[in-house]
């Protein structure tokens, strides 16, 4: 009968320890790449600069891009507050809510992108003290405060206030 030598007791724990570590690196790359599906999937929403500019005789608030990244009308909704009421405007609400939601010197049909040096506005309808969305009314000497949202991740692209 044939003893081991010290090579061959050597052989089998290295092995061993090989196979764990093989295994144990599978595992991890199998979790990473699992769980870094779930954060990489977050849609950008962008980010813009935009100064308000209420016109209450032409019933109109502009809106002028001045900078950051470009969004389209379809894409994005405005909402105006003023004390307790608020109101959120979208191009699907023209002749309802607003009798214009469009982009300044537009002729073009369809969806429009508005980038940096570009206005777009909302036209509502006059009233004796202001201008009406829907049923909210912006009143004069009134603090608005206003949000451009990107309708696809929820997020607000701008905000600010203005007095009407």
């Amino acid at each position: 009968m044939r003893t081991p030598s010290h090579t061959e007791h050597a052989v089998s724990p290295v092995v061993g320890v090989m196979l764990m570590l093989a295994v144990t690196v599978m595992i991890a790359a199998v979790v990473s790449t699992y769980a870094g599906g779930f954060s990489g999937g977050a849609d950008k929403s962008p980010q813009s600069s935009i100064r308000v500019i209420p016109n209450i005789n032409e019933h109109r608030i502009y809106f002028d891009h001045s900078g950051g990244d470009p969004f389209t009308l379809n894409s994005i909704e405005v909402v105006l507050r003023a004390r307790d009421n608020k109101t959120s405007l979208s191009v699907l609400d023209i002749g309802g809510k607003v009798i214009k939601f469009d982009e300044v010197g537009s002729t073009s049909i369809g969806d429009k992108t508005i980038q940096a040096g570009d206005t777009f506005f909302i036209e509502g309808i006059g009233s004796d003290t202001g201008m009406k969305f829907g049923s909210m009314i912006l009143i004069n000497n009134t603090k608005i405060s206003w949000l451009v949202i990107d309708k696809e991740t929820s997020k607000t692209i701008a905000l600010g206030s203005f007095y009407l």
